[in-house]
């Protein structure tokens, strides 16, 4: 009687991803980074010793001085390359990911798969130029500017690695089987170039930066010193951050849902490919500024717990921006809840926003409203609520009125509900504290495969994500 073998796991009947040709797997599971790296880490070396030395010496340079002193920095920054690369590894396993570093104190970080946030392939354009990329996951907890001390960037990979490597990740996460590749998505929304230099144009913060550079060179003009000119050099810089920045950021910019996630990708110099896996969306933001609005154009902002980053959409139509909303948030009508007004004396605080002001709920989110130049819509899913505060200024306590607010993880969104009836503040607040309670009982994570996922066809405006690369 033979015994009755045990069924294979996710882990045995999935085998894990092979690398690249350009990459080279040990025989222990352990991946190196791409060996164009030593190279890369060891230019910013050199480049940083350059400047340090251009900065201190400049006057003392000499052609022979600079000859030993390259013979002497290019090998050290090519052994430092080296063994940066050649002591930095990494292995995927069931629940983690274990990355090891150091040469002489060795380092070994497991970053658990069920607290990433976001999974993104992004492509500098030293590493774009190489064909190289760079794999960065946000976590919970942390934030996006000590990535690289956390251990949560892999620099550099090869670009079909990275992809390979962030679809592996990102289906263990989701407790699937991996291997199967990257999965298949299907667009949202793109924007179009024009109308992200149309809406850059039409925002007030370029036009504001200019006005102040143009009264601060003014007087330089009329007196003919050149003191107004070097005043007028952070104002310059605000309009440059402001319009070129913002516009190489959102480069044909698209939004595409998958199984594993929703994906965002974009960028003109820099490229950057963005997945926030399913539910990890803390709250939501609809925003129109003042010239935007007989053109019907909004932005769409979200909160995602560990990632600074929140654009989700920069520009567009607001129908296709609330769709964008419908498949985050399904069963939300943004457009449809009655959300009703504070009371009437509120108008001696807030005289002309009263009249926008507006919150309320349904059996899955809570929505407010308010702005009158710039127009806003805020949305939280009762499960992610984190806190619920009452709170009461000095005045509003003379007029009975409390402002009620909910808190969330990470983002810009913040979902503020003012100037209520201080007794309708409690009751909201107690009937919000109830909602989410159950929400969490009740919720379910999406998975590929699952039932609340479902193929969608191109929103209008939407494009093929490879047609914009």
């Amino acid at each position: 009687m033979t015994r009755a073998e045990p069924e294979p796991s996710v882990e045995d009947a999935a085998p894990p991803l092979q690398p690249p040709p350009a990459g080279a797997e040990p025989d222990d599971g352990y991946h190196h980074l791409h060996p164009l790296t030593p190279l890369l880490r060891g230019w910013l070396l050199v480049a940083a010793v350059a400047v340090s030395i251009l900065k201190n010496f400049a006057e003392e340079l000499t052609v022979r001085s600079v000859t030993l002193t390259l013979s002497a920095l290019l090998p050290a920054a090519s052994a430092y390359g080296y063994c940066a690369w050649r002591f930095t590894r990494y292995r995927v396993e069931a629940e983690d990911l274990r990355l090891e570093t150091g040469l002489l104190i060795k380092r070994i970080r497991h970053v658990r798969l069920d607290r990433i946030q976001s999974v993104d392939v992004a492509q500098p354009l030293i590493a774009r130029a190489t064909g190289l990329a760079v794999l960065r996951l946000d976590l919970a907890g942390t934030h996006d500017g000590d990535a690289e001390e956390s251990g949560t960037r892999l620099s550099y990979l090869s670009l079909e690695r990275a992809r390979l490597l962030r679809a592996e990740l990102l289906a263990r996460a989701a407790g699937v089987a991996p291997g199967a590749g990257e999965a298949p998505e299907r667009p949202l929304a793109y924007v179009p170039p024009l109308r992200l230099a149309a809406a850059i144009t039409l925002s007030p913060a370029p036009w504001l930066a200019l006005g102040a550079a143009f009264i601060l060179v003014t007087p330089a003009l009329l007196t003919g010193t050149f003191a107004g000119f070097i005043a007028v050099a952070p104002a310059l810089v605000g309009v440059w951050r402001t319009t070129f920045d913002r516009f190489a950021t959102s480069f044909r910019f698209t939004v595409s849902e998958s199984p594993d996630g929703l994906r965002i990708r974009g960028g003109l110099l820099d490229r950057a490919h963005h997945t926030v896996p399913h539910g990890r969306v803390q709250a939501v933001s609809l925003r129109g500024s003042p010239l935007w609005r007989w053109l019907g154009w909004v932005e769409l902002q979200i909160n995602v717990a560990g990632d600074a980053r929140s654009m989700l959409l920069p520009v567009a139509p607001r129908g296709q921006a609330v769709n964008v909303i419908e498949r985050l948030l399904p069963a939300v009508d943004v457009d449809g809840m009655a959300l009703p007004r504070p009371p009437g004396r509120a108008r001696l605080i807030a005289p002309v926003r009263w009249r926008r002001m507006r919150c309320g709920a349904d059996d899955r989110v809570f929505v407010v409203r308010g702005g009158v130049l710039w127009q806003r819509t805020d949305i939280i899913p009762h499960g992610k609520v984190q806190s619920i505060r009452v709170v009461q200024h000095p005045a509003h306590r003379l007029l009975r009125l409390a402002d009620v607010h909910l808190d969330c993880a990470g983002g810009p969104v913040r979902i503020h509900a003012r100037l209520l009836d201080v007794r309708q503040a409690h009751a909201i607040a107690a009937a919000q504290a109830e909602r989410s309670r159950l929400s969490r009982v009740a919720a379910v994570p999406i998975v590929t495969g699952s039932p609340a996922w479902t193929p969608l066809r191109p929103l209008s405006g939407a494009r093929d994500p490879d047609a914009v690369h």
